[in-house]
Parts: C-alpha cells; sequence; structure tokens
C-alpha cells in the first residue's frame, strides 16, 4: 500500500510517522504510522497525524452535522480540503473516502475503497492539483513550501458569495480556515 503514492509524490517535509492512537480508526493506522504527519510536494498534499485529525473531524461535523459518527479525515490539500473514510459506504474493513471542501461547502463522495485510493486516485489527480498550486505560488511568489499546518483558502467562502478567485485566497491555517468556515456554515443553515 501506498508504493505508486510514494513513487508519483515528493516528500518534502515529515514528523517521521506517529504513534497510533487507540481512538484512530483501525483502517488509517498504516498510513498514520508510516506517514502521519508528512507534507508532499511544498504542500500540495499532507497526512494528518491523528492528533491533527481529530481536531478537524471535530470542525468538520460542526459543518457537515450528517457526517457525526461516519467520518474520519486522514490528509489534506493545499486549499485545505479535507480527504476523509466514510465509514457509511464500501465495507467496513475498507471503507470509501469523501473530498470534504471548506470554501464551497461540498461534499463529493469518491467511490473507490480507501486501500487503493492513494495509489490509484492521488496519482491520477496529481497534475490538476500540482497545475492549480502553480498557478497560485506564480501569482505570488515566496508563498512555498506551506508549512504542516497551512493551506490556501478563501477569506470569503464561495458557499457565502466569496469570488472564486486568487484574490479572494490567502495563505492561513488551516484548523483557522475549518474553524471560521464551518461557523460561518452553521450560521446560514
Amino acid at each position: 500500500m501506498f508504493e505508486q503514492f510514494l513513487d508519483a509524490y515528493r516528500l518534502t517535509a515529515t514528523d517521521g510517522g506517529q504513534e497510533v492512537l487507540d481512538s484512530v480508526h483501525p483502517v488509517l493506522a498504516p498510513l498514520f504510522s508510516q506517514l502521519g504527519g508528512s507534507t508532499f510536494d511544498d504542500g500540495l498534499y499532507r497526512v494528518h497525524t491523528p492528533a491533527s485529525a481529530a481536531v478537524i473531524d471535530g470542525f468538520v461535523v460542526d459543518a457537515f452535522p450528517e457526517l457525526d459518527g461516519r467520518v474520519a479525515c486522514f490528509g489534506f490539500d493545499w486549499l485545505g480540503q479535507q480527504w476523509a473514510i466514510d465509514t457509511g459506504s464500501g465495507s467496513p474493513g475498507d471503507p470509501h473516502v469523501l473530498l470534504i471542501n471548506p470554501n464551497t461547502a461540498e461534499v463529493s463522495p469518491f467511490p473507490i475503497a480507501f486501500s487503493r485510493f492513494h495509489d490509484e486516485v492521488f496519482v491520477d489527480i496529481k497534475d490538476l492539483g500540482e497545475r492549480h498550486l502553480g498557478e497560485w505560488a506564480a501569482e505570488y511568489p515566496g508563498q512555498l513550501p506551506l508549512a504542516f499546518d497551512e493551506c490556501v483558502g478563501n477569506r470569503i467562502p464561495i458557499f457565502a458569495g466569496g469570488a472564486d478567485s486568487f484574490e479572494n485566497m490567502s495563505k492561513q491555517d488551516v484548523r483557522v480556515l475549518w474553524g471560521t468556515h464551518s461557523q460561518i456554515l452553521a450560521q446560514l443553515r
């Protein structure tokens, strides 16, 4: 597991893997123990630590209460979008994956088993992510690499009328982005 992913993505910072807590979903234990706290391609993708995943899981459930008890985040991209397993789909031992976007308030299912996700989907979408990150970095030089806890998110969420443009984006702490956007989303419901 993760061989094709590790061939396609360049490890740019690591925390050396993480001790896996009993509270971590067992499907995520190999990922966290091997790659937890790792940053790839200057922030294109990060693998959560068990602690950062627990914090973000709380924000995700605040923003999307229908995911309570079903979601466990495992990583995030440069836009602060969270990748999570969905224990409500797939098999109990190999659930499907969700992409959860704090900027658009969208939850997008990926009907593929987590065990295949990094080696198949992530390898397939790498060029698209690199292109978008590269366009932003060209507009705002000197902003890369992103630290483990940083992302580039919308100042005003798109779901609240913010523009879908680089001008509405800034480098932010991923917890601040999710905390703010989840509060706004809760108020709009």
